[in-house]
């Protein structure tokens, strides 16, 4: 059965646009750094000092002079320890060496260390066996960065290694954005919650812990506002309620039916729906609505017009994904995830990766069209396997898939061994 047509709906790159498009104003808060794993720095982070900030070791072994090693072997006299952590006082004189250990401050008038291994010691006599560049073996002061100079830069995500960076440079208190707080709805009078057994035509509610899910996975702190009835009054109110939050995200009532109450709900409360519908398989009753609210009003120095009164506004974002859940979740994660992204302090990464096909697929139609697939790797790389498409209801496959294989509009058919588009999930 041919699709109907479709030329008069926004393209994934157009829908792409407009959310890209709307202006994100991301909070700044001030955390201990033992909070601030998985938030974007909002501030740029600099060397306190030197790093390392001495010259130092990077073997257990022997300091020497490279001048008394050059004819090796040769023998020296030990006249001192340096653990890490210490420092030895004195200056290293011709025919000396002192032993120091990994991560140690050299000791003056050392330009060199010889690895424990390339030694041999008799009481205090060291025989140096072998002392081939003796240089390379030392960290020299401001090797790795200077003071002053950027560690981390603005907008970088602080996972394990950037901890440890801002740890070094003793930020312990650091400027991130905070977490994105996202509300999700879901409607219908078909839906009851998961500990309840369905009568008649119910189903259980599943997209609200399929999207808690993910958006907890994308970084966000996720409030659940239940279920509303089929009642414009009931989902206004839970709407409204949901605006509160940072982005609302509600599931179900898009399409055109007679119970499908949001798009017009979402007018009213004044939001301007700048998508209404989508060429996009699954995911065509996608909306995308934004607005402004005022969010306070508060008195403080004088601005320069002499006025003291301030009015904040908060900006609104609501996401209206289908009630189907295969549908709901390919347009979360390939339109939702780049707003939240940006409201987070990041950037949106909605790169496809490229895989190989395992089997050969028929020409898509004119919707651009995501997948459920598998991925496995043989010799030639990545590849990818379409699985079964019973439809964007079909949680069972989408739930044994890995990846969502993306095809373009009015792709042709491809054979084995073509390169192909991925999003990974």
């Amino acid at each position: 059965m041919s699709e109907p047509d479709v030329s008069n709906l926004l393209t994934v790159a157009q829908a792409i646009e407009i959310i890209d498009s709307v202006a994100v104003s991301p909070a700044i808060v001030r955390v201990p750094l033992a909070e601030a794993q998985g938030l974007f720095l909002a501030e740029d982070l600099v060397a306190d000092r030197d790093y390392p900030p001495f010259d130092k070791s990077l073997m257990d072994g022997y300091a020497v002079r490279s001048a008394d090693v050059s004819g090796s072997p040769t023998e020296l006299l030990l006249v001192g320890e340096i653990a890490a952590g210490k420092e030895w006082g004195g200056m290293l004189g011709s025919g000396e060496t002192v032993a120091i250990m990994t991560g140690a401050s050299m000791p003056g008038g050392a330009d060199g260390v010889v690895p424990i291994e390339e030694t041999a010691r008799e009481n205090d006599t060291i025989r140096i066996l072998s002392a081939d560049n003796p240089g390379r073996f030392i960290a020299r002061r401001g090797a790795d960065i200077r003071k002053g100079e950027i560690v981390l830069k603005r907008g970088v995500c602080l996972q394990a290694a950037q901890l440890a960076v801002a740890a070094t440079i003793g930020a312990h208190h650091v400027d991130v954005h905070p977490r994105v707080r996202v509300a999700v709805l879901a409607t219908g009078d078909e839906l009851v919650q998961v500990d309840e057994f369905p009568g008649g035509s119910q189903i259980r509610n599943s997209n609200t812990p399929m999207l808690v899910a993910l958006l907890r996975r994308l970084g966000c702190d996720v409030a659940d506002l239940g279920i509303a009835a089929d009642k414009p009054e009931v989902i206004r109110a839970a709407i409204e309620e949901g605006l509160l939050h940072d982005v609302l995200f509600i599931t179900g009532g898009m399409s055109m039916g007679a119970y499908d109450y949001v798009p017009r709900l979402l007018k009213e409360l004044n939001l301007d729906l700048k998508i209404t519908k989508l060429r996009i398989k699954p995911g065509k009753p996608f909306v995308f609505a934004t607005g402004c609210r005022l969010a306070g009003i508060s008195t403080g120095e004088p601005d320069e017009d002499g006025r003291r009164t301030k009015i904040d506004f908060q900006n609104q974002y609501v996401f209206g994904l289908p009630g189907n859940p295969v549908s709901g979740f390919a347009c979360a994660v390939r339109f939702a995830s780049r707003l939240l992204a940006r409201l987070a302090g990041g950037v949106p990464d909605g790169r496809c990766l490229v895989a190989r096909l395992s089997v050969a697929i028929p020409a898509n139609g004119p919707r651009e069209f995501y997948q459920p697939a598998k991925l496995s790797w043989s010799a030639q790389g990545l590849m990818v396997a379409p699985l079964p498409w019973k439809g964007s209801a079909d949680l069972f496959t989408l739930a044994g898939a890995d990846a969502l294989l993306v095809r373009p509009e009015n792709d042709s058919a491809q054979p084995i061994g073509a390169l192909v588009q991925i999003l990974e999930i």
